[in-house]
């Protein structure tokens, strides 16, 4: 039931993946939820496979695997494969990926030598930072970028910045002083350990799910931010869709909890004798078909994307996001309901697994993506790249 899509050129690597999460990374899982802890030994080994940078083009030395690339498969299923176990720890590679990803991409060369070369060498950790308290829209921000001579004056209360930037370094999202049109407004900065003002709140983060990628708040008190450590132009995030390329990234963790979660279950039944009830046949029965639907939505999408209309890839993104979550959400209660209450004590895998599914939906905003993909249907105006 562990089906990915077609054979392609990643594929022994995600089967050696998926044996090497299963047999370590397993073990350590419950560990790290229990103490809110980075997954340290998981990311290096994740790094040691490339998989930190695997978004970035060879040329760069990455694995050059995504949406835009052609060839998204190896780092979306490493997503979905390393979440069959360990969400948060997926979730800590994706965000990793999508910092190497736009630093390959819009990174000056000097900024490539300084920034991404370390990450393609070395195992760091990165964070992209847009989230805040009471943003006006996704791309007008509350944290306010002030022109100077030589750069700008950032100042701004981040949250949920998974990774941090103690690890590395962080992208943090801005908007220009005085500007209110996210075309020319919204702007990217590189932030590093050592910058004054800069300060992360490292107990602030102490989720029921998800606990497996720490993600603090920054605080940036009068940061100045030299023409070095901005990245691109004034308005490149929204103008390059940037947002719309990380819908499947979610998905991929939606699928691979519930898959995880499924193949648990199964192996706990199979091992009990409990195969034989024709009860639990048709739970287990009413289970797969849902999660065949949800692979078939995600493989589907992976190959829209192929397809180079970025628009019509967004929306099936999106709506592969939207039933890998729903599906996930359902089967869990189902799942609950197949193995018993005692399968939820936390010496088994279950409990944290679904709270951390109902955590991490909740980071994109389902309703939006109903209300985004009816407005396409319907002939009206949208923006596929939203979440929220």
């Amino acid at each position: 039931m562990m089906n990915d899509t077609k054979a392609f050129a990643g594929a022994p690597l995600l089967a050696e993946l998926d044996h090497h999460a299963q047999e370590a990374f397993a073990p350590r899982e419950r560990d790290y939820h229990d103490h809110v802890k980075m997954p340290y030994e998981n990311l290096r080994e994740l790094f040691d496979r490339g998989l930190l940078t695997a978004t970035v083009s060879r040329e760069s030395g990455g694995l050059g695997s995504n949406v835009m690339s052609g060839e998204p498969d190896t780092f979306l299923n490493a997503v979905r494969t390393v979440a069959r176990v360990s969400p948060g720890t997926a979730h800590c590679m994706q965000v990793q990926n999508h910092v190497a990803w736009t630093l390959d991409e819009l990174g000056t060369p000097s900024q490539k030598e300084r920034f991404l070369k370390p990450m393609v060498e070395k195992f760091t950790l990165s964070s992209y930072v847009g989230s805040e308290s009471n943003r006006k829209h996704m791309y007008v921000l509350n944290t306010t970028a002030k022109p100077v001579d030589g750069g700008y004056i950032v100042n701004g209360h981040k949250n949920y910045a998974s990774n941090g930037f103690k690890d590395g370094m962080a992208i943090v999202f801005c908007t220009i002083e005085g500007e209110t049109d996210p075309a020319k407004g919204h702007l990217m900065v590189i932030v590093e350990p050592g910058m004054k003002g800069l300060e992360q709140n490292d107990d602030w983060y102490e989720p029921t799910g998800m606990r497996v990628c720490p993600s603090p708040e920054i605080y940036l008190n009068d940061v100045f931010i030299d023409r070095e450590h901005v990245l691109g132009q004034p308005g490149d995030y929204t103008r390059g869709r940037w947002q719309g390329r990380f819908h499947l990234g979610f998905a991929a963790n939606y699928l691979g909890n519930l898959e995880g979660s499924y193949r648990w279950v199964v192996g706990q039944l199979r091992k009990r004798g409990r195969g034989k009830d024709p009860l639990i046949q048709l739970r287990v029965g009413e289970a797969q078909t849902l999660i065949y639907g949800a692979q078939t939505a995600f493989a589907h999408a992976i190959e829209v994307w192929r397809g180079g209309d970025v628009q019509a890839a967004e929306l099936a993104s999106m709506k592969a996001k939207a039933i890998c979550a729903h599906a996930a959400l359902q089967v869990s209660h189902t799942l609950i309901t197949l193995a018993g209450s005692t399968a939820l004590f936390d010496e088994f895998p279950l409990g944290r697994m679904i709270r951390d599914l109902n955590t991490h939906v909740l980071h994109v905003g389902h309703d939006k993506t109903a209300q985004i993909c009816g407005a396409a249907e319907l002939g009206e105006s949208f923006d596929s790249t939203l979440q929220r």
